[in-house]
């Protein structure tokens, strides 16, 4: 009934950008069998497994690819530059003010765009519709933005023009004077501020005088039970349904020194003092509480726990508090004090996948991902976020440690000066330290110096199909010594010779 209140929102929405909820997708080597690991101090590291690869050059460089997922995720200074993308998509950000998205089908590519934020529009694809190009404030055309089909523009505010279906509006010195309808139910016209007036036969209309100070209309006229509004701000505003079962009042609007207002049909009650710092709502359909004692208690909650779709915020203090969401992607609880800790759980039902994390900023970061878990100390980045702790962490990492999907165990120690990792599965055993690389496991054997510099390693190929048995054990056995070939190397330079 009232516009909510945008402190709340905002901080809401930071909220809700610090704990990302989206569907899952991989961020790492994940995999049952063997895998190859090297790397050289805090500077590098790669992880090979069967279909899948993982190289970083902290914090230059990063690169994930998935062969069974054809999945792929770069980046370059994280968060700085990034894009990650499938045969069907891509998209990428550049200090998130440049941005692109590129979709494909099977034989070629279909459409994209190449987008600087707001200057610059670039549209590409296959068809007409597809291809625009803006250079705001200039010249330009963008299709389907801002829920517009097309949106045209000449040395902006000077002229502009914008459309969808039947309707189209133009504008001289927007927002000065503008006028537009289909020729048919809608018209529009506006000259700001003296009058305006927006109508919609059968659903709608709108006029100001002197905006913002006189507002009045009606709305939903092709409903059993249609609305009007008037405004004379700041002092009073109010809302009315014909039948009188809807009403909304408010005294200075937007402050709201106080307002209140009640709606029969959604079974809605809402109450606001001294703007933001008291406010209650309920409402049956669909379902809202909202309790506000600024700043020292909010409450906000859509939806039941038993619908499909639930969603929860509670924040004591501002600082202190915990978020709740349940939907057909993902099931999420976050817990926070910012900015020292957090603690996150997270249950994908498509994959049937579950992870926790917390942090006590900025001593340790801890994740645990169904049978992989692990932690870090130090962790300088306050926020949750995957990649910066991977492209970011081993530049101040004290101690980590991890154990993953397939029983790989993990240990390092000042910047990765020291670093083990083995393997009793697979009989895999590597050593770091210093430079100086030890690696031993039943079909691969090195040693190297200065990340391979120099060094020698011996590996076991198949003579078939030559490739390194260590990924495929189970098929090394069934082999006889007779199939299998010994390939041995020296390292000179960082090649294989």
């Amino acid at each position: 009934m009232f516009s909510k209140n945008r402190s709340i929102l905002f901080f809401s929405f930071f909220i809700l950008y610090i704990f990302q909820l989206e569907a899952r997708l991989p961020n790492r080597v994940i995999t049952e069998g063997p895998t190859r690991y090297f790397e050289f101090l805090f500077l590098y590291e790669s992880k090979y497994a069967v279909e899948q690869r993982e190289i970083y050059i902290h914090p230059l460089y990063s690169n994930y690819y998935n062969t069974e997922k054809a999945y792929y995720f770069r980046s370059y200074f994280y968060p700085i530059y990034y894009y990650h993308g499938t045969n069907y998509w891509k998209t990428w950000t550049f200090l998130y003010l440049f941005n692109g998205d590129e979709k494909y089908n099977r034989a070629e590519k279909s459409e994209g765009e190449f987008v600087l934020t707001p200057l610059f529009f670039w549209g590409y694809g296959n068809n007409e519709k597809e291809q625009f190009f803006s250079f705001f404030p200039i010249y330009g055309t963008i299709k389907d933005k801002l829920a517009w089909e097309e949106i045209h523009y000449v040395l902006f505010p000077l002229y502009s023009s914008w459309q969808y279906k039947n309707y189209k509006a133009y504008s001289i010195l927007w927002p000065i004077l503008m006028w537009g309808g289909d020729g048919y139910k809608r018209s529009d016209f506006r000259f700001f501020p003296l009058y305006s007036s927006k109508v919609h036969k059968g659903k709608y209309n709108h006029k100001t005088f002197l905006w913002p100070f006189f507002q009045w209309g009606s709305d939903g006229l092709d409903k059993k039970d249609p609305r009007s509004f008037f405004m004379f701000f700041p002092l009073y505003s109010q809302k009315l349904s014909k039948s009188g079962t809807m009403y909304a009042y408010s005294i200075l609007y937007p402050i709201s020194l106080i307002a209140w207002g009640k709606d029969e049909k959604n079974q809605s009650f809402d109450f606001k003092l001294l703007w933001i710092l008291f406010q209650y709502s309920r409402a049956e359909n669909p379902y809202i509480r909202r309790y506000v004692f600024f700043p020292f208690y909010v409450h906000y909650r859509f939806g039941n726990r038993e619908l499909p779709y639930y969603k929860e915020m509670n924040f004591y203090l501002i600082l202190w508090g915990n978020l709740k969401t349940e939907s057909a992607l993902i099931q999420s609880h976050y817990k926070f004090f910012l900015p020292l800790w957090y603690h996150y759980y997270r249950y994908y039902p498509q994959e049937q996948i579950s992870t926790t994390s917390w942090k006590l900023w900025p001593i340790i970061n801890y994740w645990n991902e169904d049978n992989a878990y692990g932690f870090r100390i130090l962790s300088i980045w306050p926020f949750p976020d995957d990649y910066v702790e991977k492209n970011w962490g081993p530049l101040y990492s004290i101690v980590e440690y991890a154990k993953y999907e397939n029983e790989d165990k993990y240990f390092s120690m000042f910047l990765r000066l020291f670093s083990l990792r083995w393997n009793h599965q697979y009989n895999d055993f590597n050593l770091f330290f210093a430079g100086f690389h030890y690696k031993n496991n039943p079909y691969e054997f090195e040693f190297s110096f200065l990340g391979g510099l120099v060094g020698f390693s011996k590996i076991v190929y198949s003579k078939k199909e030559q490739i390194p048995l260590y990924f495929y054990p189970k098929y090394a056995e069934i082999l006889n010594e007779n199939e299998k070939e010994t390939k041995y190397y020296f390292h000179f330079l960082w090649f294989r010779i």
